[in-house]
């Protein structure tokens, strides 16, 4: 089992995006500030958000916003996690990879 960050921020950030009862707007500013965060466990648990989205929400689509960003910041993708993303989410990637890290996105990804 691994263990949380000890960035007590990213572990409130995370909290807000995983309780159903917060406000949406509440969600919606945790997940853009996700970006400024890192760390293998907080990206586990976007990707876990992400798949419970299913990709397409707009939570989902700032969530891989802010992943994209921590990508483009870290210079580097998560091979094993990068295939899944598709619709707005994965939109969101290319786009902000396109902008600040080209070289990350995989051959074949790029839009056309």
């Amino acid at each position: 089992m691994t263990s949380q960050p000890d960035d007590f921020v990213a572990v409130q950030l995370l909290a807000i995006l995983n309780d159903p009862d917060a406000p949406e707007g509440d969600q919606l500013d945790a997940a853009m500030d996700l970006e400024y965060h890192s760390g293998a466990w907080f990206e586990q648990e976007i990707f876990t958000i992400l798949r419970r989205e299913r990709f397409t929400s707009v939570l989902a689509q700032l969530c891989a916003e802010s992943l994209a960003g921590i990508w483009a910041r870290e210079d580097r993708i998560d091979q094993g996690f990068f295939p899944e993303l598709h619709g707005p989410a994965l939109r969101e990637v290319l786009g902000i990879l396109g902008a600040r890290a080209p070289h990350l996105v995989p051959a074949g990804d790029k839009e056309g």
